[in-house]
């Protein structure tokens, strides 16, 4: 049509064109065209309408007009709307044709995405709290280049502004909380809701990791829950197979086999709620071994190195996912055992972030260091992590028996925390920091640093739950601020007894790691203690694990986090 269209025009020029000594003359002009953009570039979000509508002269009832994107006509009209549906960068142009002649203009529209905030709330979809109680509530949000503002609403109503909101439990009942990010291009909320119940009415938790357990003749082992009810009445009643039944206020249990061969341990918890106490039971199944019955002797096939890595369960961090692709904990497993045996580091990230390793044989317990883990400290940079040791008391092959910790120079201090907890959330959007809360009451998060990590997720891809908690044992964070304006920061080492930490003690190398290059620290087995913090004696262990130590982050250099760049036996 438009072909058509100019040919007319063409024929009519040289109609109305009068002819002087032989030279065709024009009557009228060509038509001219301004932009309403003195750069020919136009910017638009995704899902917005911009219209373009330029200046013209010369131009009458019978000009034609043409807009085209990548040689397809899109309007005949003097002006066009364009509406995008993706981002990126969108050429258009336009022709403007009269008798007298054809005017040509090429544009450029660059399409952004809008900038709608996401906001993410550090808690359960479901939680319950009992009345006369308070929470907490921490909201991210993901940042744009747009003012935003937060807003909290309990069961619709505005109650708070800011990211924070403290919610005081006072009548019993069923609320919503809801907190809302608001810019000039849209709104995003997340919220939970909230069962308050009177105090007697609260669920009972009281939680075990496993019902079996492993261990060998005389070593005691301690059957923790991992999560109890606190400030509740109960009384626990545990029996075993050669303990007579104890009345205690204690959760947990020690007990001491004398014999091989299964043991049957019985748990009960009366809470007091009411007339009638509720009753919870619990059963569990302690087999006992031989001590070193399942010792793996060293073969002239042996290698130093781990050979399996068994569990990789990193904490939120900006090296998680950065580089390398893992979507199943088996990929994750892949990938890290073969960083590792490309010399590269494996991050553990924020607290809590661990890895656990085996070997082709039992690593013994000797004279001096008995094995060594690798990591990137150097004088001003050390990320401790805390190492635990494990035998394969049941000869299966599976790190699913007892960890020991090894002690180093906090062990025992005031300053460190054993058992502690930290529940990472995931985040509702890309480009968001990870929230966390401990159970102590505290909360914070990873932070998002898209100068240096721009993945979209710091949370581990691999782990499909909304939030998963992370346990051990906590170190005082020691990192500082030298200038006190940002720009230096100074992670010191601690004494000795810490991977990737540039310790006098225990390095055993000269000079300083870094990306590429590992500084090993060596450690003892017999440096092992029990839940108690006493020694205990192992001749040897099977699996090692690695774990952060510290939840603290140093500015732009973004969280603590341990790296791993091996673990190798070096007897």
């Amino acid at each position: 049509m438009i072909k058509r269209i100019f040919a007319l025009l063409s024929m009519a020029l040289i109609a109305l064109s009068c002819n002087k000594d032989g030279v065709i003359v024009a009557e009228g002009g060509v038509p001219e065209i301004t932009l309403d953009s003195t750069t020919g570039v136009y910017r638009v979000r995704v899902g917005e309408a911009l219209t373009i509508a330029p200046t013209y002269k010369n131009v009458d009832s019978t000009t034609a007009y043409s807009w085209s994107i990548d040689g397809v006509v899109v309007s005949t009209a003097s002006s066009y709307t364009f509406t995008p549906q993706q981002s990126g960068e969108v050429f258009i142009t336009l022709e403007v044709a009269n008798i007298y002649g054809v005017a040509t203009e090429d544009l450029r529209v660059d399409v952004t995405q809008l900038q709608i905030p996401t906001v993410t709330i550090a808690a359960s979809e479901q939680m319950s709290l009992a009345v006369g109680s308070t929470y907490l509530f921490r909201a991210s949000v993901k940042q744009t280049d747009l003012p935003t503002t937060v807003v909290w609403r309990l069961n619709g109503e505005v109650v708070s502004e800011g990211f924070g909101y403290l919610y005081e439990a006072k009548q019993v009942g069923v609320y919503r909380i809801t907190v809302s990010a608001t810019n000039s291009d849209g709104e995003h909320s997340d919220s939970v809701e909230i069962q308050v119940l009177a105090e007697a009415d609260m669920p009972f938790i009281w939680q075990f990791e496993s019902e079996m357990l492993h261990t060998v003749v005389g070593r005691e082992v301690i059957i923790a829950p991992t999560e109890v009810s606190k400030g509740v009445d109960v009384t626990y009643y545990w029996s075993s197979s050669n303990q007579p039944e104890d009345a205690s206020r204690q959760s947990y249990y020690a007990y001491t086999p004398q014999s091989e061969g299964r043991h049957t341990i019985t748990a009960t918890a009366s809470i007091l709620r009411g007339d009638e106490p509720m009753v919870i039971s619990k059963m569990f199944t302690l087999d006992v071994y031989a001590e070193g019955k399942f010792y793996r002797e060293a073969t002239a096939a042996s290698v130093a190195e781990c050979n399996r890595v068994y569990d990789y369960t990193p904490a939120p961090g900006q090296f998680i996912g950065d580089k390398y692709t893992a979507t199943t904990p088996t990929e994750a497993t892949t990938v890290a055992l073969q960083r590792m045996q490309k010399s590269q580091y494996v991050s553990l990230g924020g607290f809590g972030g661990y890895i656990v390793v085996g070997f082709d044989h039992s690593i013994t317990n000797g004279e001096g260091y008995d094995f060594a883990v690798g990591g990137n400290s150097f004088n001003s940079s050390s990320e401790p992590g805390i190492v635990w040791v494990m035998q394969d008391e049941n000869g299966d092959g599976e790190p699913n028996d007892t960890w020991y910790e090894l002690a180093g120079s906090e062990t025992g201090k005031s300053t460190t925390i054993r058992n502690y907890a930290v529940t990472y959330y995931r985040p509702s959007g890309a480009g968001m920091s990870v929230q966390w809360v401990d159970n102590m009451g505290g909360s914070g998060e990873i932070a998002y640093l898209p100068t240096y990590h721009k993945q979209d997720y710091y949370y581990p891809e691999w782990i499909t739950a909304d939030s998963y908690t992370l346990r051990g044992t906590r170190l005082e964070a020691r990192n500082y601020d030298k200038y006190g304006n940002g720009a230096m920061w100074i992670q010191p080492p601690y004494d000795w007894g810490y991977a990737d930490n540039y310790s006098s003690v225990d390095r055993l190398a000269e000079g300083e790691g870094s990306e590429s290059t590992a500084m090993p620290n060596g450690f003892d087995i017999s440096n092992a203690i029990d839940h108690s913090g006493n020694k205990i004696a192992l001749g040897f262990v099977d699996f090692v694990k690695v774990q952060t130590a510290c939840n603290t982050s140093s500015g732009w250099l973004g969280e603590n986090s341990t790296e791993v760049f091996g673990i190798y036996d070096i007897k």
